[in-house]
Protein backbone atom coordinates (compact mmCIF):
# COMPACT_ATOMS: atom_id res chain seq x y z
CA UNK A 1 0.00 0.00 0.00
CA UNK A 2 2.89 1.75 0.63
CA UNK A 3 3.74 2.04 -2.71
CA UNK A 4 0.88 2.80 -4.53
CA UNK A 5 0.67 5.61 -2.47
CA UNK A 6 4.34 6.81 -3.55
CA UNK A 7 3.87 6.17 -7.27
CA UNK A 8 0.42 8.11 -7.39
CA UNK A 9 1.56 10.90 -5.18
CA UNK A 10 4.84 10.76 -7.71
CA UNK A 11 2.64 11.54 -10.40
CA UNK A 12 -0.22 13.74 -8.66
CA UNK A 13 3.12 16.12 -7.88
CA UNK A 14 4.76 15.58 -11.57
CA UNK A 15 1.80 16.52 -12.86
CA UNK A 16 1.30 19.37 -10.66
CA UNK A 17 -2.07 17.98 -9.13
CA UNK A 18 -0.79 18.10 -5.78
CA UNK A 19 -0.64 21.82 -5.29
CA UNK A 20 -2.43 20.91 -1.44
CA UNK A 21 -0.33 18.05 -0.64
CA UNK A 22 -2.03 16.77 2.76
CA UNK A 23 -5.52 16.96 1.09
CA UNK A 24 -4.44 14.98 -2.29
CA UNK A 25 -2.32 12.68 -0.15
CA UNK A 26 -5.05 12.22 2.38
CA UNK A 27 -7.39 11.45 -0.76
CA UNK A 28 -5.12 9.03 -2.25
CA UNK A 29 -4.64 6.91 0.94
CA UNK A 30 -7.90 6.86 1.53
CA UNK A 31 -9.08 5.66 -1.80
CA UNK A 32 -5.76 3.17 -1.17
CA UNK A 33 -7.42 1.80 1.73
CA UNK A 34 -10.61 1.26 0.54
CA UNK A 35 -9.63 -0.59 -2.79
CA UNK A 36 -7.45 -2.59 -0.26
CA UNK A 37 -10.53 -3.54 1.86
CA UNK A 38 -12.48 -4.23 -1.06
CA UNK A 39 -9.56 -6.89 -1.94
CA UNK A 40 -7.71 -5.54 -4.56
CA UNK A 41 -3.59 -6.38 -3.79
CA UNK A 42 -2.32 -5.33 -7.04
CA UNK A 43 -0.21 -2.23 -6.68
CA UNK A 44 -0.82 -0.68 -9.96
CA UNK A 45 -4.74 -1.22 -9.37
CA UNK A 46 -4.46 0.39 -5.76
CA UNK A 47 -1.71 3.47 -7.68
CA UNK A 48 -4.50 3.86 -10.45
CA UNK A 49 -7.47 3.68 -7.67
CA UNK A 50 -5.47 6.57 -5.85
CA UNK A 51 -4.90 8.76 -9.16
CA UNK A 52 -8.55 8.16 -9.84
CA UNK A 53 -10.12 9.86 -6.87
CA UNK A 54 -7.80 12.58 -6.54
CA UNK A 55 -8.52 13.66 -10.38
CA UNK A 56 -12.49 13.09 -9.18
CA UNK A 57 -12.42 14.87 -5.75
CA UNK A 58 -10.52 18.03 -7.71
CA UNK A 59 -13.40 17.71 -10.47
CA UNK A 60 -16.08 18.14 -8.22
CA UNK A 61 -14.48 20.62 -5.51
CA UNK A 62 -13.79 23.06 -8.15
CA UNK A 63 -10.42 23.12 -7.61
CA UNK A 64 -8.65 23.59 -10.90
Amino acid sequence: MDDALNIAMDYLIRTEQAVEFRETQTVAANAIADAWRAGVRSRMRLTNAAIRAVEQHRDTSGNP
